[in-house]
């Protein structure tokens, strides 16, 4: 029985925090799980919740961690831990996980990070491992494979990753500039930095809907300018200090100076 260390951060969804842990345990009876958990100061009982559960230790935040820090937080946590794992598995309790999906994910090529795609209801890929697009533009691909071999990425959304043990006591934590956003991405660059190999399998692991938020969206050009820069500069916004780090530490200066600008032109040209 392989043995893996779950890593999720939480705040104030507890139904689908516990579905999430319930799925992976039931849904996968080869695997021996434990978990480390960041609730983020959540008020509707999900810590007491959390600790009906065998071999889940809970970790507090006081509601600003978000997701980069409540994940850097249980990542810290993990590396302190003596007791070593086969996998470590980093991932979101919104996911609604298909039953054997870490099984398989663990029977596939060893050494290698696999990166769980996720779908909507409808069956399209919504979250996976990630390509740059070629060219000047931070632009991206979302991966889906076509054999159980995989396909190559380059960097991940943080729904479902299995890392090797080994791999995970490798890698450095988030940086701390992400509060939210762009965490995941930063971690997966830095894997492929490092050398390592991560891939992206033949099928979903569950579902999971695009979390993006629709109306009040920097992006809605039905706002005004003043509330449009706001919610840019907002934490699940797009902050001009994580953006800028994040764009010159995997694109270069050139795209970070060009790309960090160009959401101040859009909102003043209401584009």
């Amino acid at each position: 029985m392989k043995t893996v260390l779950g890593l999720a951060t939480c705040f104030n969804r507890k139904e689908k925090t516990v579905n999430a842990l319930n799925r992976l345990i039931s849904g996968n009876p080869e695997i021996r799980f434990s978990f480390i958990i960041t609730d983020d100061g959540s008020s509707d009982g999900t810590s007491d919740a959390l600790r009906s559960f065998e071999n889940v230790t809970v970790l507090h935040g006081d509601g600003n961690l978000y997701y980069s820090g409540g994940m850097r937080m249980a990542i810290d946590a993990a590396n302190a831990r003596e007791e070593e794992f086969d996998y470590c598995l980093l991932f979101n309790d919104d996911v609604e996980f298909y039953d054997h999906c870490i099984e398989y994910l663990a029977s596939l090529k060893e050494d290698v990070i696999w990166v769980g795609p996720t779908c909507d209801k409808e069956g399209r890929l919504v979250y996976s491992g990630i390509n740059r697009k070629p060219g000047f533009k931070p632009a991206y691909t979302h991966l889906l494979a076509e054999s159980s071999e995989g396909v190559r990425c380059e960097t991940l959304n943080g729904n479902c990753v299995l890392i090797p043990w080994r791999i995970f006591k490798k890698l450095p934590n988030i940086p701390e500039v992400y509060h939210h956003s762009f965490g995941d991405y930063e971690y997966g660059f830095a894997a492929t930095r490092m050398g390592f190999e991560m891939r992206v399998p033949d099928r979903f692991i569950g579902m999971c809907k695009d979390d993006t938020p629709s109306t009040r969206n920097w992006k809605n050009r039905d706002l005004s300018i003043r509330e449009r820069l706001k919610l840019k500069e907002s934490v699940k916004g797009l902050p001009f200090r994580e953006y800028f780090y994040y764009l010159h530490h995997n694109f270069g200066l050139p795209t970070a100076l060009v790309y960090s600008a160009t959401p101040y032109i859009k909102i003043m040209l209401h584009r």
